[in-house]
Protein backbone atom coordinates (compact mmCIF):
# COMPACT_ATOMS: atom_id res chain seq x y z
CA UNK A 1 0.00 0.00 0.00
CA UNK A 2 1.48 3.47 -1.28
CA UNK A 3 -0.01 6.27 0.86
CA UNK A 4 3.45 8.51 0.87
CA UNK A 5 4.01 9.74 -2.52
CA UNK A 6 7.03 11.26 -3.89
CA UNK A 7 5.19 14.36 -5.27
CA UNK A 8 5.61 13.90 -9.17
CA UNK A 9 6.18 17.43 -10.22
CA UNK A 10 4.61 17.93 -14.15
CA UNK A 11 3.56 21.02 -15.34
CA UNK A 12 1.39 20.82 -18.39
CA UNK A 13 0.63 24.40 -20.25
CA UNK A 14 -1.28 25.56 -23.50
CA UNK A 15 1.38 24.39 -26.84
CA UNK A 16 2.43 27.39 -28.69
CA UNK A 17 3.02 26.83 -32.07
CA UNK A 18 4.82 29.32 -33.64
CA UNK A 19 5.49 29.35 -38.24
CA UNK A 20 9.08 30.07 -38.03
CA UNK A 21 9.50 29.96 -41.84
CA UNK A 22 6.76 32.73 -41.98
CA UNK A 23 8.36 34.44 -39.86
CA UNK A 24 11.87 34.22 -41.02
CA UNK A 25 10.95 35.26 -45.13
CA UNK A 26 8.03 38.14 -44.03
CA UNK A 27 5.42 36.52 -46.01
CA UNK A 28 2.04 38.21 -44.58
CA UNK A 29 -0.06 34.47 -43.46
CA UNK A 30 -3.74 34.18 -43.16
CA UNK A 31 -5.52 31.34 -41.00
CA UNK A 32 -7.93 29.03 -42.25
CA UNK A 33 -10.84 28.08 -39.92
CA UNK A 34 -9.15 25.03 -38.34
CA UNK A 35 -10.76 21.44 -38.25
CA UNK A 36 -13.01 20.78 -35.19
CA UNK A 37 -12.10 17.42 -33.34
CA UNK A 38 -14.09 17.33 -30.88
CA UNK A 39 -16.52 19.04 -28.69
CA UNK A 40 -16.72 19.14 -24.70
CA UNK A 41 -19.51 20.89 -22.85
CA UNK A 42 -19.01 24.30 -20.14
CA UNK A 43 -21.24 24.84 -17.93
CA UNK A 44 -21.43 28.63 -17.43
CA UNK A 45 -20.72 29.42 -13.18
CA UNK A 46 -21.28 32.96 -11.40
CA UNK A 47 -19.77 35.75 -12.10
CA UNK A 48 -17.99 34.27 -15.99
CA UNK A 49 -17.52 36.17 -18.72
CA UNK A 50 -17.86 34.91 -22.13
CA UNK A 51 -14.20 36.39 -23.04
CA UNK A 52 -12.67 34.70 -19.79
CA UNK A 53 -14.21 31.44 -20.86
CA UNK A 54 -12.67 31.85 -24.53
CA UNK A 55 -9.37 32.82 -22.96
CA UNK A 56 -9.69 29.81 -20.81
CA UNK A 57 -9.95 27.39 -23.78
CA UNK A 58 -7.42 29.35 -25.68
CA UNK A 59 -9.91 30.13 -28.49
CA UNK A 60 -12.20 33.25 -29.17
CA UNK A 61 -15.63 34.65 -28.12
CA UNK A 62 -16.40 34.52 -31.96
CA UNK A 63 -15.38 30.69 -31.95
CA UNK A 64 -18.41 30.01 -29.01
CA UNK A 65 -20.97 32.09 -30.55
CA UNK A 66 -20.33 30.28 -33.88
CA UNK A 67 -21.55 27.07 -31.93
CA UNK A 68 -23.69 28.90 -29.57
CA UNK A 69 -25.31 31.63 -31.78
CA UNK A 70 -27.54 32.08 -27.99
CA UNK A 71 -24.57 33.46 -26.50
CA UNK A 72 -24.40 36.61 -28.82
CA UNK A 73 -27.03 38.24 -26.62
CA UNK A 74 -25.11 37.29 -23.26
CA UNK A 75 -24.57 34.37 -21.19
CA UNK A 76 -26.48 33.38 -17.84
CA UNK A 77 -25.20 31.51 -15.02
CA UNK A 78 -26.30 27.67 -15.94
CA UNK A 79 -25.93 28.17 -19.65
CA UNK A 80 -24.18 24.94 -21.18
CA UNK A 81 -22.21 25.98 -24.45
CA UNK A 82 -20.19 23.70 -26.85
CA UNK A 83 -16.60 24.39 -26.82
CA UNK A 84 -15.07 23.44 -29.53
CA UNK A 85 -11.71 21.74 -29.56
CA UNK A 86 -9.28 22.05 -32.83
CA UNK A 87 -7.03 19.60 -34.06
CA UNK A 88 -4.38 22.14 -35.09
CA UNK A 89 -4.19 25.42 -33.27
CA UNK A 90 -2.38 27.81 -35.54
CA UNK A 91 -1.02 31.07 -34.20
CA UNK A 92 -0.15 33.78 -37.17
CA UNK A 93 3.36 35.55 -36.43
CA UNK A 94 2.75 39.54 -35.35
CA UNK A 95 4.77 42.11 -37.16
CA UNK A 96 6.60 41.98 -33.98
CA UNK A 97 8.83 39.29 -32.26
CA UNK A 98 6.51 36.80 -30.50
CA UNK A 99 9.90 35.40 -28.90
CA UNK A 100 11.90 36.62 -26.13
CA UNK A 101 15.15 35.60 -24.69
CA UNK A 102 16.03 33.90 -20.65
CA UNK A 103 19.18 33.86 -19.48
CA UNK A 104 19.05 30.99 -17.60
CA UNK A 105 20.44 31.88 -13.74
CA UNK A 106 22.32 29.01 -11.58
CA UNK A 107 20.06 26.31 -10.41
CA UNK A 108 17.54 26.97 -13.29
CA UNK A 109 15.83 24.11 -14.36
CA UNK A 110 14.08 23.72 -17.92
CA UNK A 111 10.52 22.96 -15.38
CA UNK A 112 11.03 25.55 -13.53
CA UNK A 113 11.79 28.16 -16.98
CA UNK A 114 8.95 26.47 -18.51
CA UNK A 115 6.55 27.43 -15.72
CA UNK A 116 7.69 31.03 -15.50
CA UNK A 117 6.80 31.60 -18.83
CA UNK A 118 3.33 29.30 -18.80
CA UNK A 119 4.24 26.72 -21.38
CA UNK A 120 5.36 23.07 -21.39
CA UNK A 121 8.83 21.63 -20.76
CA UNK A 122 7.82 19.95 -24.93
CA UNK A 123 7.34 23.76 -25.86
CA UNK A 124 10.48 24.93 -24.34
CA UNK A 125 12.12 22.32 -26.30
CA UNK A 126 10.62 23.08 -29.48
CA UNK A 127 12.11 26.96 -29.12
CA UNK A 128 15.30 25.70 -28.44
CA UNK A 129 16.05 22.40 -30.38
CA UNK A 130 19.31 23.00 -30.10
CA UNK A 131 19.62 22.74 -26.68
CA UNK A 132 21.18 19.22 -25.69
CA UNK A 133 20.47 17.53 -22.29
CA UNK A 134 22.22 19.75 -19.93
CA UNK A 135 21.43 23.52 -19.20
CA UNK A 136 24.24 25.45 -18.36
CA UNK A 137 23.87 28.74 -16.44
CA UNK A 138 24.59 31.94 -19.15
CA UNK A 139 23.04 30.48 -21.87
CA UNK A 140 20.20 31.73 -24.08
CA UNK A 141 17.03 30.42 -24.24
CA UNK A 142 13.93 31.37 -26.50
CA UNK A 143 11.05 31.85 -24.60
CA UNK A 144 7.37 33.26 -25.33
CA UNK A 145 7.29 37.09 -25.29
CA UNK A 146 4.73 37.39 -22.50
CA UNK A 147 6.16 38.29 -19.64
CA UNK A 148 6.11 36.03 -15.88
CA UNK A 149 3.77 38.94 -14.46
CA UNK A 150 1.25 38.40 -17.67
CA UNK A 151 1.28 34.97 -17.29
CA UNK A 152 1.02 35.35 -13.92
CA UNK A 153 -2.40 37.54 -14.28
CA UNK A 154 -4.03 34.95 -16.29
CA UNK A 155 -3.33 31.78 -14.86
CA UNK A 156 -2.58 30.07 -11.26
CA UNK A 157 -1.22 26.51 -10.46
CA UNK A 158 -2.74 24.01 -8.48
CA UNK A 159 -0.96 21.01 -6.74
CA UNK A 160 -3.06 17.79 -6.69
CA UNK A 161 -3.43 16.77 -2.82
CA UNK A 162 -3.55 12.84 -1.98
CA UNK A 163 -6.92 11.25 -2.70
CA UNK A 164 -7.77 13.75 -5.08
CA UNK A 165 -9.72 12.70 -8.19
CA UNK A 166 -11.25 14.44 -11.07
CA UNK A 167 -14.93 14.64 -9.41
CA UNK A 168 -13.04 16.25 -5.90
CA UNK A 169 -10.91 18.56 -8.20
CA UNK A 170 -14.46 20.12 -9.71
CA UNK A 171 -16.07 20.48 -6.27
CA UNK A 172 -12.97 22.48 -4.86
CA UNK A 173 -11.69 24.25 -8.70
CA UNK A 174 -14.88 24.48 -11.18
CA UNK A 175 -13.59 22.78 -13.33
CA UNK A 176 -14.54 19.62 -14.66
CA UNK A 177 -11.97 16.60 -16.40
CA UNK A 178 -12.69 17.66 -19.96
CA UNK A 179 -11.68 21.44 -18.96
CA UNK A 180 -8.77 20.50 -17.00
CA UNK A 181 -7.17 18.35 -19.82
CA UNK A 182 -7.84 21.35 -22.42
CA UNK A 183 -5.57 23.19 -20.24
CA UNK A 184 -3.34 20.23 -19.13
CA UNK A 185 -2.46 18.40 -22.06
CA UNK A 186 -0.51 15.95 -20.20
CA UNK A 187 -3.26 14.48 -17.78
CA UNK A 188 -4.60 12.44 -20.84
CA UNK A 189 -1.11 10.84 -20.94
CA UNK A 190 -0.33 10.64 -16.99
CA UNK A 191 -3.45 10.82 -15.28
CA UNK A 192 -3.55 12.72 -11.75
CA UNK A 193 -0.60 11.80 -10.19
CA UNK A 194 0.27 13.95 -6.69
CA UNK A 195 1.95 16.64 -6.65
CA UNK A 196 1.29 17.83 -10.19
CA UNK A 197 0.94 21.20 -10.99
CA UNK A 198 -2.64 22.17 -12.71
CA UNK A 199 -2.64 25.39 -14.62
CA UNK A 200 -5.98 26.92 -13.84
CA UNK A 201 -7.57 29.89 -14.67
CA UNK A 202 -6.84 32.65 -12.00
CA UNK A 203 -10.16 34.19 -12.26
CA UNK A 204 -11.54 30.45 -11.52
CA UNK A 205 -9.34 30.65 -8.47
CA UNK A 206 -10.07 34.08 -7.50
CA UNK A 207 -14.22 33.19 -7.33
CA UNK A 208 -13.95 30.20 -5.33
CA UNK A 209 -16.70 30.33 -1.82
CA UNK A 210 -14.42 30.79 0.56
CA UNK A 211 -15.98 28.51 3.22
CA UNK A 212 -15.93 25.25 0.60
CA UNK A 213 -12.43 25.86 0.20
CA UNK A 214 -11.85 25.83 3.63
CA UNK A 215 -13.30 22.68 4.34
CA UNK A 216 -12.49 21.22 0.75
CA UNK A 217 -8.56 22.49 1.45
CA UNK A 218 -7.45 19.64 4.06
CA UNK A 219 -3.71 19.23 4.65
CA UNK A 220 -2.20 16.27 4.30
CA UNK A 221 0.22 15.56 7.32
CA UNK A 222 2.18 12.32 5.50
CA UNK A 223 5.12 14.74 4.48
CA UNK A 224 5.08 16.88 7.75
CA UNK A 225 8.00 17.34 10.03
CA UNK A 226 7.55 14.98 12.58
CA UNK A 227 8.82 16.94 15.92
CA UNK A 228 7.50 13.94 17.87
CA UNK A 229 9.41 10.78 16.67
CA UNK A 230 7.71 7.94 18.28
CA UNK A 231 4.42 8.33 19.15
CA UNK A 232 2.83 6.00 21.90
CA UNK A 233 -0.82 4.73 22.03
CA UNK A 234 -3.01 2.30 24.13
CA UNK A 235 -5.41 0.37 22.51
CA UNK A 236 -8.47 -1.16 24.76
CA UNK A 237 -11.42 -3.23 23.13
CA UNK A 238 -13.68 -6.01 24.19
CA UNK A 239 -11.99 -8.83 22.86
CA UNK A 240 -13.43 -11.32 24.98
CA UNK A 241 -10.56 -13.63 24.56
CA UNK A 242 -10.68 -15.62 28.00
CA UNK A 243 -14.70 -16.83 26.59
CA UNK A 244 -13.28 -18.25 23.35
CA UNK A 245 -13.05 -22.07 23.97
CA UNK A 246 -9.77 -22.57 21.99
CA UNK A 247 -9.95 -26.48 22.06
CA UNK A 248 -13.73 -26.36 20.60
CA UNK A 249 -12.61 -25.35 16.64
CA UNK A 250 -16.20 -25.34 16.16
CA UNK A 251 -17.13 -23.13 18.62
CA UNK A 252 -14.09 -20.63 17.62
CA UNK A 253 -15.53 -20.76 14.03
CA UNK A 254 -18.70 -19.81 15.09
CA UNK A 255 -17.69 -17.25 17.23
CA UNK A 256 -14.96 -15.61 14.88
CA UNK A 257 -18.11 -16.19 12.25
CA UNK A 258 -20.64 -13.85 13.60
CA UNK A 259 -21.15 -9.80 14.40
CA UNK A 260 -20.17 -9.61 17.87
CA UNK A 261 -17.97 -7.73 20.52
CA UNK A 262 -15.01 -10.09 19.53
CA UNK A 263 -15.00 -9.70 16.16
CA UNK A 264 -15.63 -5.94 15.97
CA UNK A 265 -12.80 -5.39 18.11
CA UNK A 266 -10.64 -7.68 15.68
CA UNK A 267 -11.73 -5.75 12.59
CA UNK A 268 -10.72 -2.49 14.28
CA UNK A 269 -7.64 -3.98 15.99
CA UNK A 270 -6.18 -5.18 11.62
CA UNK A 271 -7.58 -1.58 10.76
CA UNK A 272 -4.71 -0.08 13.57
CA UNK A 273 -2.25 -2.74 12.83
CA UNK A 274 -2.25 -1.39 9.06
CA UNK A 275 -2.25 2.17 10.32
CA UNK A 276 1.13 1.59 12.24
CA UNK A 277 2.82 -0.55 9.17
CA UNK A 278 1.96 2.31 6.73
CA UNK A 279 3.12 5.03 9.37
CA UNK A 280 6.20 3.10 10.14
CA UNK A 281 7.21 3.11 6.42
CA UNK A 282 6.53 7.04 6.49
CA UNK A 283 9.13 7.27 9.21
CA UNK A 284 6.87 7.77 12.18
CA UNK A 285 7.64 5.07 15.08
CA UNK A 286 4.60 3.55 16.60
CA UNK A 287 4.77 2.02 20.19
CA UNK A 288 1.06 0.06 20.83
CA UNK A 289 0.17 -1.40 23.76
CA UNK A 290 -3.03 -3.53 23.50
CA UNK A 291 -5.25 -4.18 26.09
CA UNK A 292 -8.58 -6.84 26.79
CA UNK A 293 -11.49 -5.35 28.68
CA UNK A 294 -13.79 -7.77 28.17
CA UNK A 295 -16.56 -5.50 28.00
CA UNK A 296 -16.55 -4.96 31.45
CA UNK A 297 -15.95 -1.99 33.87
CA UNK A 298 -14.31 -3.86 36.86
CA UNK A 299 -12.02 -4.95 34.09
CA UNK A 300 -11.26 -1.37 32.80
CA UNK A 301 -10.89 -0.63 36.57
CA UNK A 302 -8.40 -3.61 37.01
CA UNK A 303 -5.98 -2.27 34.42
CA UNK A 304 -6.27 1.31 35.57
CA UNK A 305 -4.67 -0.39 39.15
CA UNK A 306 -2.22 -2.47 37.25
CA UNK A 307 -1.08 -0.18 34.34
CA UNK A 308 0.53 2.74 33.90
CA UNK A 309 -1.44 4.88 31.28
CA UNK A 310 -0.24 8.36 32.21
CA UNK A 311 3.25 7.30 29.84
CA UNK A 312 0.88 6.95 26.75
CA UNK A 313 0.15 9.97 24.38
CA UNK A 314 -3.31 8.90 23.77
CA UNK A 315 -5.78 6.05 24.61
CA UNK A 316 -7.98 4.69 21.60
CA UNK A 317 -11.26 2.74 23.51
CA UNK A 318 -12.87 1.32 24.90
CA UNK A 319 -15.81 0.60 23.17
CA UNK A 320 -18.85 1.16 25.16
CA UNK A 321 -19.88 4.29 26.69
CA UNK A 322 -19.96 3.85 29.93
CA UNK A 323 -16.33 2.19 29.82
CA UNK A 324 -15.11 5.12 27.52
CA UNK A 325 -16.29 7.42 29.84
CA UNK A 326 -14.95 6.00 33.32
CA UNK A 327 -11.19 5.87 31.29
CA UNK A 328 -11.89 9.64 29.99
CA UNK A 329 -12.86 10.57 33.52
CA UNK A 330 -9.52 8.37 34.76
CA UNK A 331 -6.78 9.96 32.10
CA UNK A 332 -8.80 13.64 33.18
CA UNK A 333 -6.29 13.89 35.95
CA UNK A 334 -3.08 13.05 33.67
CA UNK A 335 -4.11 15.12 30.61
CA UNK A 336 -4.42 12.05 28.30
CA UNK A 337 -7.04 12.50 25.80
CA UNK A 338 -9.47 9.21 25.10
CA UNK A 339 -10.83 8.57 22.06
CA UNK A 340 -14.26 7.06 21.45
CA UNK A 341 -14.18 5.08 18.42
CA UNK A 342 -17.46 3.71 16.96
CA UNK A 343 -20.22 4.04 19.78
CA UNK A 344 -22.95 6.49 18.03
CA UNK A 345 -24.84 6.33 21.46
CA UNK A 346 -24.11 9.23 23.83
CA UNK A 347 -21.64 9.47 26.20
CA UNK A 348 -21.14 11.19 29.42
CA UNK A 349 -18.92 14.13 28.61
CA UNK A 350 -15.57 14.44 30.13
CA UNK A 351 -12.75 16.51 29.75
CA UNK A 352 -9.88 14.66 27.91
CA UNK A 353 -12.86 12.81 25.77
CA UNK A 354 -12.86 13.04 22.21
CA UNK A 355 -15.71 11.66 20.42
CA UNK A 356 -15.03 10.28 16.27
CA UNK A 357 -18.67 10.09 15.53
CA UNK A 358 -20.31 13.27 14.84
CA UNK A 359 -23.87 14.14 16.77
CA UNK A 360 -26.79 13.88 14.97
CA UNK A 361 -27.64 17.44 15.56
CA UNK A 362 -24.34 17.56 13.09
CA UNK A 363 -25.72 15.36 10.58
CA UNK A 364 -28.75 17.06 10.43
CA UNK A 365 -27.38 20.21 10.28
CA UNK A 366 -25.76 19.16 6.92
CA UNK A 367 -29.14 17.81 5.64
CA UNK A 368 -30.73 21.31 6.90
CA UNK A 369 -28.12 22.84 4.54
CA UNK A 370 -28.60 20.52 1.34
CA UNK A 371 -32.39 21.06 1.87
CA UNK A 372 -31.64 24.43 2.17
CA UNK A 373 -29.75 24.48 -1.48
CA UNK A 374 -32.10 22.08 -3.30
CA UNK A 375 -34.96 24.71 -2.16
CA UNK A 376 -33.46 27.51 -3.38
CA UNK A 377 -32.91 26.33 -6.91
CA UNK A 378 -35.75 24.23 -7.43
CA UNK A 379 -39.14 25.78 -7.50
CA UNK A 380 -42.39 24.05 -6.66
CA UNK A 381 -41.18 20.59 -5.68
CA UNK A 382 -43.71 18.01 -5.42
CA UNK A 383 -42.70 17.06 -1.35
CA UNK A 384 -43.63 13.51 0.10
CA UNK A 385 -43.46 12.81 3.81
CA UNK A 386 -43.00 9.62 5.03
CA UNK A 387 -42.55 9.51 8.78
CA UNK A 388 -43.32 7.34 11.96
CA UNK A 389 -44.09 8.52 15.29
CA UNK A 390 -40.20 9.08 15.87
CA UNK A 391 -39.36 11.61 13.80
CA UNK A 392 -42.39 13.89 14.51
CA UNK A 393 -39.52 16.54 14.97
CA UNK A 394 -38.56 16.28 11.35
CA UNK A 395 -41.82 16.29 10.33
CA UNK A 396 -42.58 19.71 11.59
CA UNK A 397 -39.63 21.08 10.53
CA UNK A 398 -40.06 19.65 6.81
CA UNK A 399 -43.44 21.12 6.89
CA UNK A 400 -42.52 24.49 7.68
CA UNK A 401 -40.05 24.73 5.03
CA UNK A 402 -42.89 23.06 2.33
CA UNK A 403 -46.28 24.09 3.56
CA UNK A 404 -47.69 22.64 0.82
CA UNK A 405 -46.03 19.27 1.61
CA UNK A 406 -47.92 15.92 1.93
CA UNK A 407 -47.81 13.82 5.10
CA UNK A 408 -48.32 10.00 5.22
CA UNK A 409 -48.04 7.53 8.40
CA UNK A 410 -47.07 3.93 8.21
CA UNK A 411 -50.04 2.19 8.73
CA UNK A 412 -50.44 1.24 12.89
CA UNK A 413 -50.96 -2.24 12.50
CA UNK A 414 -49.58 -3.74 9.14
CA UNK A 415 -46.54 -0.70 9.16
CA UNK A 416 -46.32 0.35 5.45
CA UNK A 417 -48.15 2.94 2.87
CA UNK A 418 -50.71 1.81 0.20
CA UNK A 419 -48.92 2.40 -3.27
CA UNK A 420 -52.29 3.95 -4.77
CA UNK A 421 -51.69 6.49 -2.39
CA UNK A 422 -48.34 7.50 -2.97
CA UNK A 423 -49.09 7.13 -6.70
CA UNK A 424 -51.72 9.62 -6.88
CA UNK A 425 -49.53 12.25 -5.11
CA UNK A 426 -46.29 12.22 -7.03
CA UNK A 427 -46.71 14.71 -9.88
CA UNK A 428 -44.78 14.60 -13.64
CA UNK A 429 -43.61 17.01 -15.00
CA UNK A 430 -42.39 18.68 -11.36
CA UNK A 431 -39.37 17.17 -8.96
CA UNK A 432 -40.40 14.82 -6.63
CA UNK A 433 -38.84 14.60 -3.49
CA UNK A 434 -39.66 12.32 -1.18
CA UNK A 435 -37.90 12.17 2.72
CA UNK A 436 -38.39 8.74 3.98
CA UNK A 437 -38.56 9.19 8.13
CA UNK A 438 -38.20 5.89 9.89
CA UNK A 439 -35.61 3.06 10.97
CA UNK A 440 -38.19 0.34 10.30
CA UNK A 441 -36.36 -2.08 8.24
CA UNK A 442 -39.83 -3.26 6.63
CA UNK A 443 -40.92 0.60 5.85
CA UNK A 444 -37.88 0.94 3.90
CA UNK A 445 -37.67 -1.79 2.00
CA UNK A 446 -41.37 -1.43 0.87
CA UNK A 447 -41.21 2.50 0.01
CA UNK A 448 -37.51 1.97 -1.95
CA UNK A 449 -39.08 -0.91 -4.09
CA UNK A 450 -42.60 1.27 -4.64
CA UNK A 451 -40.73 4.03 -5.56
CA UNK A 452 -38.40 2.97 -7.67
CA UNK A 453 -41.25 1.28 -9.72
CA UNK A 454 -43.49 4.80 -9.68
CA UNK A 455 -40.93 6.70 -10.84
CA UNK A 456 -40.11 7.25 -14.50
CA UNK A 457 -38.36 10.13 -16.93
CA UNK A 458 -41.05 12.69 -16.87
CA UNK A 459 -41.78 11.85 -13.26
CA UNK A 460 -38.79 12.04 -11.68
CA UNK A 461 -38.39 10.91 -8.01
CA UNK A 462 -35.23 11.45 -5.47
CA UNK A 463 -35.64 10.25 -1.56
CA UNK A 464 -34.05 11.61 1.02
CA UNK A 465 -33.63 11.13 4.77
CA UNK A 466 -32.05 12.94 7.72
CA UNK A 467 -30.89 9.71 9.04
CA UNK A 468 -29.53 6.56 7.11
CA UNK A 469 -30.34 3.44 9.80
CA UNK A 470 -27.90 0.66 9.36
CA UNK A 471 -31.36 -1.07 8.21
CA UNK A 472 -30.20 0.27 4.48
CA UNK A 473 -27.44 -2.29 4.76
CA UNK A 474 -29.77 -4.91 4.82
CA UNK A 475 -29.93 -7.59 2.07
CA UNK A 476 -33.44 -7.12 1.05
CA UNK A 477 -32.76 -3.39 0.16
CA UNK A 478 -31.77 -2.98 -3.43
CA UNK A 479 -28.66 -0.96 -4.16
CA UNK A 480 -29.98 -0.43 -7.89
CA UNK A 481 -32.88 0.88 -6.55
CA UNK A 482 -30.98 3.39 -4.44
CA UNK A 483 -28.95 4.44 -7.18
CA UNK A 484 -32.28 5.13 -9.41
CA UNK A 485 -33.67 7.02 -6.64
CA UNK A 486 -30.46 9.22 -6.36
CA UNK A 487 -31.09 8.41 -2.46
CA UNK A 488 -28.87 11.50 -0.26
CA UNK A 489 -28.13 11.80 3.48
CA UNK A 490 -25.83 12.80 5.69
CA UNK A 491 -23.12 10.60 7.09
CA UNK A 492 -19.92 10.43 8.76
CA UNK A 493 -18.87 8.61 6.66
CA UNK A 494 -18.09 8.28 2.91
CA UNK A 495 -17.50 4.49 1.13
CA UNK A 496 -14.87 6.34 -1.80
CA UNK A 497 -13.31 3.73 -4.62
CA UNK A 498 -10.51 6.13 -5.96
CA UNK A 499 -7.45 4.79 -6.54
CA UNK A 500 -6.41 5.03 -2.50
CA UNK A 501 -8.58 2.80 -1.18
CA UNK A 502 -8.55 0.49 -3.82
CA UNK A 503 -4.29 0.15 -3.15
CA UNK A 504 -5.68 0.07 0.64
CA UNK A 505 -7.95 -2.77 -0.29
CA UNK A 506 -5.35 -4.36 -2.12
CA UNK A 507 -2.69 -4.52 0.73
CA UNK A 508 -5.01 -5.36 3.05
CA UNK A 509 -6.21 -8.71 1.52
CA UNK A 510 -3.01 -9.78 0.89
CA UNK A 511 -1.91 -8.74 4.17
CA UNK A 512 -5.20 -10.78 6.18
CA UNK A 513 -6.90 -12.61 3.11
CA UNK A 514 -10.02 -10.57 3.27
CA UNK A 515 -11.51 -7.36 1.91
CA UNK A 516 -11.89 -4.75 5.09
CA UNK A 517 -15.13 -3.73 6.28
CA UNK A 518 -16.08 -0.47 7.69
CA UNK A 519 -14.75 -1.53 11.07
CA UNK A 520 -11.28 -1.73 9.83
CA UNK A 521 -11.34 0.82 7.71
CA UNK A 522 -12.64 3.19 10.39
CA UNK A 523 -9.53 1.88 12.82
CA UNK A 524 -7.27 2.22 10.13
CA UNK A 525 -8.39 6.21 9.80
CA UNK A 526 -8.89 6.80 13.68
CA UNK A 527 -5.35 5.89 14.14
CA UNK A 528 -3.65 7.67 11.18
CA UNK A 529 -5.64 10.66 12.40
CA UNK A 530 -4.50 10.27 16.03
CA UNK A 531 -0.87 9.99 15.42
CA UNK A 532 -0.16 12.29 12.72
CA UNK A 533 -1.75 15.12 14.76
CA UNK A 534 0.55 13.91 17.90
CA UNK A 535 3.77 13.77 15.84
CA UNK A 536 3.11 17.36 14.27
CA UNK A 537 1.94 18.72 17.39
CA UNK A 538 3.66 16.92 19.21
CA UNK A 539 0.19 16.46 21.83
CA UNK A 540 -3.20 15.33 20.37
CA UNK A 541 -5.02 18.05 21.99
CA UNK A 542 -2.57 20.77 20.46
CA UNK A 543 -3.05 18.65 16.90
CA UNK A 544 -6.57 19.34 17.05
CA UNK A 545 -6.35 22.24 16.45
CA UNK A 546 -5.11 21.73 12.79
CA UNK A 547 -8.48 21.33 11.95
CA UNK A 548 -10.05 19.43 8.74
CA UNK A 549 -8.03 16.63 8.19
CA UNK A 550 -9.54 13.57 5.57
CA UNK A 551 -8.01 9.91 5.71
CA UNK A 552 -9.44 6.98 3.33
CA UNK A 553 -12.88 6.93 4.54
CA UNK A 554 -13.47 9.46 7.32
CA UNK A 555 -13.66 13.06 7.78
CA UNK A 556 -12.20 14.34 11.45
CA UNK A 557 -12.61 18.60 12.58
CA UNK A 558 -12.87 18.48 16.12
CA UNK A 559 -14.75 21.24 18.19
CA UNK A 560 -15.05 21.50 21.90
CA UNK A 561 -17.60 20.62 23.43
CA UNK A 562 -19.58 22.66 25.97
CA UNK A 563 -20.06 20.30 28.25
CA UNK A 564 -16.60 18.95 28.12
CA UNK A 565 -13.81 17.36 25.95
CA UNK A 566 -14.14 17.45 22.12
CA UNK A 567 -16.31 16.06 19.11
CA UNK A 568 -15.97 15.34 15.76
CA UNK A 569 -18.15 17.73 13.52
CA UNK A 570 -17.25 16.97 10.44
CA UNK A 571 -19.86 15.10 7.78
CA UNK A 572 -20.56 14.12 4.55
CA UNK A 573 -23.83 14.64 2.34
CA UNK A 574 -24.22 11.49 -0.06
CA UNK A 575 -25.92 10.34 -3.08
CA UNK A 576 -25.72 7.00 -4.49
CA UNK A 577 -25.18 7.49 -8.22
CA UNK A 578 -26.25 3.94 -9.72
CA UNK A 579 -24.12 1.53 -7.33
CA UNK A 580 -21.90 3.86 -6.36
CA UNK A 581 -22.02 6.34 -3.88
CA UNK A 582 -20.16 10.08 -3.75
CA UNK A 583 -19.80 13.63 -2.26
CA UNK A 584 -22.33 16.07 -2.48
CA UNK A 585 -21.02 19.83 -0.90
CA UNK A 586 -23.72 21.36 1.02
CA UNK A 587 -23.84 24.56 -1.37
CA UNK A 588 -23.52 22.79 -4.37
CA UNK A 589 -26.57 23.81 -6.62
CA UNK A 590 -28.61 20.96 -7.77
CA UNK A 591 -30.55 21.63 -11.63
CA UNK A 592 -33.46 23.57 -11.94
CA UNK A 593 -36.05 20.50 -13.80
CA UNK A 594 -38.11 23.44 -14.65
CA UNK A 595 -35.45 25.96 -16.29
CA UNK A 596 -34.99 24.62 -20.15
CA UNK A 597 -33.61 26.93 -22.84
Amino acid sequence: MILVQNPLQLLSGNKYIILFALFLFGISAHAQEPEVSHFIVHKVKKKETLDGIAMRYDITSDQIIAFNPFAKKGIRKRDKLKIPRYKITVVIAPAQPTTATHTVQPKETLWRIAHTYGISVDSLLVLNPELGDTLSTGIVLKVPAKTAEEIAAQFDYYTVQPREGFYRLEQKLGLSQAELEALNPALTLSGLQVGMLLKVPKAETDTLNTSILSENTKRSLWDSTFVTPVVKVAFMAPFRLSRIELDSIDQTNKTLSERNLTTVSLDFYSGILHAVDSLQKAGLSVELSVFDTEGQLHIVEQLLNQEDFTSFDAVIGPFTPANVSRMAQAMSFFGIPVISPLTTREIQPRKMLINTIPSKKSLAQRMITFVDTLDATNENPCVLIIADKKNQQTTLRLKEQFPLAEVLHPDERFGYIKPDVVDSLLTPTRTNWVFLETEDLNLITSMTSMLNAQQSDDRPVQLLTHYRTPAYDDQNISQEHLGNLRFSYPSHFLEKQDSLRLRFDTSFKERYGKIPNRTAVKGYDVMVDVSLRIATKRTLMDGLSLGVLEQLQHRFDYKSNPKGGFRNTATYMVQHQGYETIEIRPSEEQPDSLRVR
